[in-house]
C-alpha cells in the first residue's frame, strides 16, 4: 500500500514533573527534510529525533514543533551561571589599572557584571524522565501522521488503480482495432487511386502492396504490449510496502512514451482519440504521484 507525503499528528503527554507537547506535518518533497522547533535545552536531541523520523518516513518536509513545561509551572529552560574565575581576573585588572594610573574611588560591582561572560546563561541538562517523555510524546505524534498518510494513500491508490484500468482498456480497444484501421485505409486508397485515374483499373497487387506496407508502417503491436506490461509493474508496485514515489514516476514517464509513439503512427481517428485520453488520465496520475512517498 503505498502512503502520501502529507499528514499531520499531535500528542500531549506528562509525567510527574513535566508535560510535552509536539505536532509534526509533513508535504511532498523529492527528498527527505525535516526542521525542528524546541527549546535550546533540548538542541542534545535533535539528531536522535531526526533519526527516529528518517526510520520510518522515506520522503517528505517535516515541520516538527516541541514544548515542554513542567508541572508546577516553572516553564524556564535555562539558568544564570556566574563565571568567578573570569570574575576574579577582571577585578585583578581594574585594580592594576587603578594602582598604575594612581586613579581614586572603589571597583564597581556593576562594572564587573557588565563584563562578557561574567554570568553565563546556560541550558537546563535534559534528565533522564524529560527525555524518555520527549521521545514517546514525538513517537505518538509521528504515528498519527504516518496513519493520515496511509490513509491519504489509500484514496490516492483507488484514484490511481481506477485510471489505470481504464487505460487498460484503451490499450484493448486499439489492438482491437487493429485489422479495421488496414482495412479502411484500403478502401480509402482504393476510393481515391479511382477518382485519380479516372476509372482507369488499378492493379490489386499493388493496392495490396501499398496497404501491407502501410500496415507494417502503423502496427502499434509491440507499444500497446509494452504498455500494458508497464501496467503490470505499475499495479505490482503499487501493492508493495516500501516507499515506491519515484518508481512509479519513471514507469507514467514509460506508458506516456508508448501512447505517444501510438499516437504518431495510428491512421485511424478513433485510436488518436483514445490515445488523447490515455494522455489525459497520465497527467493527472502524475500529478497524484508528486504526493507519494
Amino acid at each position: 500500500m503505498i502512503k502520501s507525503m502529507t499528514g499531520f499528528g499531535r500528542c500531549e503527554n506528562t509525567n510527574d514533573e513535566y508535560s510535552c507537547k509536539a505536532e509534526i506535518r509533513s508535504v511532498n518533497n523529492r527528498y527527505i527534510d525535516i526542521n525542528t522547533r524546541f527549546p535550546k535545552s533540548l538542541m542534545t536531541l535533535d539528531a536522535a529525533i531526526k533519526k527516529r523520523i528518517k526510520s520510518r518516513c522515506a520522503r517528505g518536509s517535516f515541520d516538527l514543533n516541541i514544548s515542554v513545561e513542567r508541572t508546577n509551572g516553572n516553564s524556564s529552560d535555562l539558568i544564570l551561571q556566574p563565571n568567578l574565575e573570569l570574575a576574579e581576573q577582571y577585578r585583578q585588572a581594574f585594580q592594576k589599572i587603578k594602582s598604575s594610573l594612581e586613579l581614586e574611588g572603589e571597583i564597581d560591582i556593576n562594572l564587573l557584571l557588565s563584563m562578557k561572560d561574567v554570568v553565563r546563561i546556560e541550558a537546563v541538562e535534559v534528565d533522564p524522565s524529560r527525555e524518555e517523555l520527549i521521545h514517546a510524546t514525538v513517537e505518538d505524534a509521528l504515528s498519527a501522521l504516518i496513519q493520515m498518510r496511509e490513509e491519504e494513500g489509500q484514496h490516492l491508490q483507488e484514484d490511481i488503480v481506477s485510471r489505470l484500468e481504464t487505460i487498460e482498456k484503451h490499450g484493448e480497444f486499439i489492438k482491437s482495432r487493429q485489422s479495421e484501421s488496414v482495412q479502411a485505409y484500403k478502401e480509402r486508397l482504393e476510393e481515391r487511386i479511382k477518382v485519380l485515374s479516372d476509372g482507369v483499373e488499378i492493379d490489386p497487387q499493388r493496392i495490396a502492396q501499398e496497404t501491407a506496407v502501410m500496415a507494417d508502417r502503423c502496427d502499434v503491436t509491440e507499444e500497446v504490449v509494452r504498455l500494458g506490461s508497464h501496467i503490470k509493474q505499475f499495479n505490482k508496485l503499487l501493492d508493495g510496502n516500501q516507499p515506491v514515489g519515484r518508481k512509479l514516476e519513471f514507469l507514467i514517464q514509460e506508458i506516456n512514451r508508448e501512447a505517444n509513439t501510438i499516437g504518431s503512427k495510428t491512421i485511424d481517428s478513433e485510436v488518436s482519440q483514445r490515445v488523447i485520453e490515455i494522455k489525459s488520465d497520465l497527467e493527472k496520475i502524475r500529478e497524484q504521484l508528486q504526493n507519494i512517498e
